[in-house]
């Protein structure tokens, strides 16, 4: 049911952030299409408001400067651009369309003329005409050559402040006809942008035309803000969805280990419980108290087992850490401690199964919890036995070094491959030989509580194993000298 029910979460989740993330990018296609739209009509309102004043800087080059203040205030006015971008377009309708600026004393004269002839087809409406300038033809072209190369100085300026980067081409065109008679797009480029075009010049009227190729990196420049802040939250609802994946992977990683650990030590501590059952039945059935020997090797064995069980408590109390485990240190003497578990552990050996201890010509003393440390060598021990395939040959060397004792368990067991050395010693962790099927029973909490006991007594414990080539834990302690 736990299976199901993870395996519905996991869907879940993993349809949540598709469909987040999709409502993201729909949401942001949305929004940079609005953007896209509202970016050009602001370039076009920067175009047209750039020709226009630069246009009436042209003007301001008149001999007759009088009328300055007011003729700027008339022809920067948003009522003179409508009124010039109408007259532009009447063409569109087959209107004639003229357009006169004289200047006279101290005053500015526009003519505008517009001719509605119903029989007569009008095929070019006439220039516009500036009069009365005072400057020659030479003069007045230097100022419409200087006109449209502050048009382009400006709008360049323009469009880095709004942080454009891409290329920044026009046109020029005459002013009655579609004719280009200036540009530097290069043939064949493709352009997001083109504006309309505006009139400027005095001496001869131009239109001028600004042409982008591309305006996507203007665009997401300018929505930089709603970007991040969507990018962040789609990151942040992924990360925590995989950590709510990961949670239900660790929640079912428990439930799985809390099964098998439950199933593999209710079968550990039946196995003491019913051979000690067995040694007291046959004690009292068969009435050996009658036969010292027999009696003697019953009670050696129960003894085994009592030990052994009481080892396996000692694991199970170790999960939570070890601190409520009854730790009591006093001047211990570790080769003796050996000699006693070796003895004990060779009633466990087959007739082809050697264990030899070797120990140090010095006295190796530390300060030791004596319980904890003979379970550690039982432990280790117990595991070499349990692993072993057919015969075991396992050698214990005791030695000192000075301020330390090292005792090393080295087998020619299966070995143990580099990639598990970190994970043995941790809770619960136990080594697949098939996937993640155990074919040795086992709790994995041995050699997790080994190291918690050796570091307790501010030890260190090492493992050097091939796989293979068999296994050897080696183990510091601090020597009392």
């Amino acid at each position: 049911m736990f299976h199901l029910n993870s395996k519905f979460s996991k869907l879940l989740v993993v349809l949540s952030i598709i469909l987040s993330v999709s409502f993201q990018l729909v949401w942001l296609n949305q929004l940079f299409q609005s953007r896209m739209e509202q970016t050009k009509a602001d370039l076009e309102n920067m175009v047209s408001t750039t020709v226009q004043s630069q246009w009436f800087a042209g003007i301001t080059a008149l001999e007759n400067k009088s009328q300055t203040p007011l003729s700027k205030k008339f022809f920067l006015s948003h009522q003179w651009q409508d009124l010039r971008n109408a007259l532009n377009n009447m063409k569109t309708l087959g209107i004639p369309s003229y357009l006169k600026i004289q200047s006279e004393g101290d005053s500015t004269l526009i003519s505008i003329n517009l001719k509605l002839n119903e029989n007569e087809v009008i095929n070019k409406s006439k220039s516009p005409v500036t009069s009365g300038t005072g400057l020659s033809n030479d003069q007045l072209t230097k100022i419409d050559s200087l006109t449209l190369i502050n048009i382009k100085n400006e709008i360049h300026q323009k469009l880095s402040n709004l942080n454009y980067s891409g290329d920044i081409f026009f046109r020029v065109y005459s002013y009655n006809s579609a004719e280009v008679i200036s540009d530097n797009i290069p043939k064949g480029q493709q352009l997001d942008y083109v504006s309309k075009s505006y009139m400027y010049g005095i001496q001869n009227h131009y239109r001028y035309q600004l042409c982008l190729p591309s305006l996507n990196l203007l665009v997401a420049y300018r929505m930089r803000f709603y970007l991040i802040s969507s990018i962040l939250l789609t990151l942040l609802t992924i990360i925590a969805f995989y950590f709510i994946l990961k949670l239900i992977r660790n929640i079912k990683l428990y439930t799985d280990i809390r099964s098998d650990f439950t199933r593999n030590m209710t079968h550990e501590l039946k196995l003491p419980i019913s051979t000690v059952s067995v040694a007291l039945e046959s004690i009292h059935k068969y009435n050996l108290t009658e036969q010292p020997e027999t009696l003697k090797n019953y009670v050696d064995i129960s003894l085994q087992e009592l030990n052994r069980l009481n080892l396996m408590v000692e694991k199970v109390l170790q999960i939570d850490g070890g601190n409520t485990i009854p730790f009591h240190t006093e001047l211990y003497d570790v080769q003796t401690g050996l000699e006693k578990v070796v003895e004990v552990m060779k009633f466990k050996l087959n007739d082809t199964s050697e264990i030899n201890f070797n120990p140090s010509s010095e006295p190796c003393f530390v300060m030791g919890d004596p319980v904890h440390l003979t379970n550690i060598f039982y432990n280790l021990i117990e595991n070499a036995i349990k692993y072993a395939k057919g015969s075991l040959q396992m050698n214990i060397d005791c030695n000192c070094a000075g301020d330390q004792v090292v005792i090393s368990f080295s087998d020619d067991g299966p070995g143990i491959d580099k990639m598990y050395h970190k994970s043995i010693f941790e809770k619960f962790f136990r080594i697949p030989e098939k996937g993640d099927v155990h074919n040795v029973s086992g709790s994995g909490l041995g050699l997790y509580y080994v190291k918690n006991m050796v570091e307790r007594h501010k030890g260190k414990i090492k493992v050097k194993s091939e796989l293979g080539e068999g296994t050897c834990f080696l183990i510091h302690l601090k020597r009392v000298l």
